[in-house]
């Protein structure tokens, strides 16, 4: 009687749960999308008045190859090419509408990406939906109207492409990546990792290069001379002239002991490298094995930004973009956590910049979270299969091989 009325229970629990439809849930998500970028649509970011405005006037003003013929940004061509061609809506609406919707077409971008991502990891690719919902993704196109969307985009497609096997690809998008952003090297430890432990071609590592120089050669050829575009990343450094703007240990020099600090640079780049050598090892032994290649990604996207010095507040949204596909690829409480924990350390930072800059509080608090999520993608990663590569004693081989060495 007891176990009749159990099931009876149970039968009637299962009648009152409601199963939303993907319809449903794509309705939620595209309504919640349009009403937080409506929330910030039209507060004009620090960076319109200081860069963006004015290049978008320099290309409306001299045309969008007339543009290039001399340099007029500290960024790269790639980005100014899209803001060329969206200059071309010149007049249907204000400059900053023009930019931030090109910043969310970057998001849309980096959507398709990681829905390629989850999918070579064994998860449902619609699920890339949420990334117009996420916060730090929201800021950085609706708000901040930044190209973060497209550099990171670029990188989930080679990390894609790299689970996959697909070396040449993964390349070519580390190229155009590259060619964005100089940050898009916070993925070269897992991709260096991946060619060594395929034992790819030496003409394989000339691919990125080769996309790089390609896409700068427009520019080139419209007039801007190369010493320049060659000098576009060495000479960004400069521009910052503090400790770090992002939840790591440089936020605490930044604040405390801004001049002192300087003179530890040396230090995080030491951690960055010894981090970076292993992810490399890590990731050439894990071929094989999606989850743990997905996680050593979301590691180096972490660590290196974690550890090196003048890092700023944007520079963790390669992480946001990796730990939600994770999250959503591997539904466990683990993985949901960790993305929280780096999506904590990314909004932070960001709500920092926007509103206490003066006062960076919050991101003094976010270094906190940041610390844990980097020690979870750590443990997740061995979890999930990552293992130190095996180097065997020459001493154990069979005689035979000894003699045929000697």
């Amino acid at each position: 009687m007891s176990q009749l009325h159990f099931a009876h229970a149970a039968e009637r629990s299962t009648a009152r749960r409601i199963t939303l439809s993907w319809r449903v849930q794509l309705a939620a998500i595209v309504s919640l999308s349009i009403y937080l970028h409506s929330l910030m649509w039209w507060t004009e970011p620090r960076d319109m008045s200081l860069f963006l405005g004015p290049w978008f006037e320099h290309i409306v003003r001299y045309g969008p190859v007339g543009a290039f013929a001399h340099p007029f940004s500290n960024y790269t061509p790639a980005y100014l090419y899209l803001l060329a061609l969206v200059s071309l809506f010149h007049g249907t609406m204000a400059p900053m509408y023009l930019i931030k919707l090109l910043s969310v077409a970057g998001t849309a971008f980096a959507a398709f990406a990681i829905a390629d991502l989850i999918k070579s990891i064994g998860g449902n690719p619609r699920w890339a939906a949420l990334l117009f919902i996420l916060p730090s993704a929201v800021i950085n196109s609706a708000l901040l109207a930044q190209c973060d969307a497209l550099w990171t985009g670029a990188c989930v497609f080679a990390v894609a492409a790299t689970i996959r096997g697909r070396s040449i690809t993964s390349l070519v998008w580390c190229g155009v990546a590259v060619a964005f952003k100089a940050q898009s090297v916070f993925i070269a430890p897992f991709v260096i990792g991946a060619l060594i432990g395929r034992r790819s071609p030496w003409w394989h590592w000339a691919i990125p290069p080769i996309v790089f120089v390609a896409i700068m050669l427009p520019a080139w050829l419209a007039g801007w001379p190369a010493w320049d575009l060659a000098m576009v990343y060495p000479s960004q450094p400069a521009w910052v002239p503090f400790p770090g703007r992002i939840a790591n240990p440089w936020m605490l020099a930044t604040v405390f002991a801004p001049e002192a600090g300087k003179d530890l640079y040396w230090l995080g780049f030491a951690a960055a490298g010894a981090s970076s050598v292993a992810i490399a090892a890590l990731t050439s032994n894990s071929i094989g094995k999606p989850k743990a290649m997905a996680m050593l990604a979301l590691l180096s996207s972490f660590a290196l930004p974690f550890f090196f010095p003048k890092m700023l507040e944007r520079y963790y949204f390669l992480a946001d973009l990796l730990s939600l596909a994770i999250a959503v690829s591997v539904c466990a409480r683990s993985t949901a956590l960790l993305a929280v924990g780096v999506q904590l350390a990314s909004f932070l930072s960001l709500l920092t910049y926007m509103y206490f800059y003066d006062d960076p509080y919050p991101t003094l608090i976010a270094i906190v979270p940041a610390t844990v999520a980097l020690v979870a993608a750590c443990i997740l990663s061995f979890r999930f299969g990552a293992a130190w590569p095996r180097f065997k004693n020459p001493m154990q081989q069979h005689p035979s091989a000894l003699c045929e060495t000697a």
